[in-house]
């Protein structure tokens, strides 16, 4: 009886190890795809802003920071979405084989994103007020 009790147990302890670190860790990856979503819109929304803001005022050449000019930062917030926001990297979010801690850096990342790119909201609209009332 000892075996049985001992080898059911170990059978537990095997099952428990396998759904602790090698199941899908799916409520890590939903908000995964959450932040990614939000990320995403958020990014079209300000490149949006960003172009009426600059072709309203004709700022192409302009500086936005010191040494960077709006159409060559809205270029490249154009090309960094292309590459890591597109509709193309979320859908293969799916056939990759992430673990929990691999989430969690790119959740991270994701929503360091957004916070930049909220100041980059607001400081667009600012921006676009400050135009307005010249």
């Amino acid at each position: 009886m000892g075996t049985i009790i001992g080898i059911i147990s170990a059978l537990i302890a095997i099952f428990a190890i396998k759904l602790q670190f090698f199941s899908k860790p799916r409520e890590e990856f939903e908000h995964l795809r959450v932040q990614f979503k939000a990320t995403q819109r958020l990014s079209l929304e300000v490149q949006i802003e960003l172009e009426e803001l600059i072709t309203k005022n004709n700022a192409w050449e302009s500086e936005i920071f010191p040494g960077i000019k709006y159409g060559a930062y809205l270029d490249e917030m154009k090309q960094s979405f292309n590459k890591n926001l597109s509709d193309s990297v979320y859908s293969n979010l799916e056939t990759l084989n992430l673990t929990k801690s691999t989430i969690a850096s790119m959740t991270k990342s994701l929503e360091d994103q957004f916070g930049a790119l909220s100041q980059m909201q607001s400081q667009t609209r600012l921006f676009s007020r400050q135009f307005s009332n010249i």
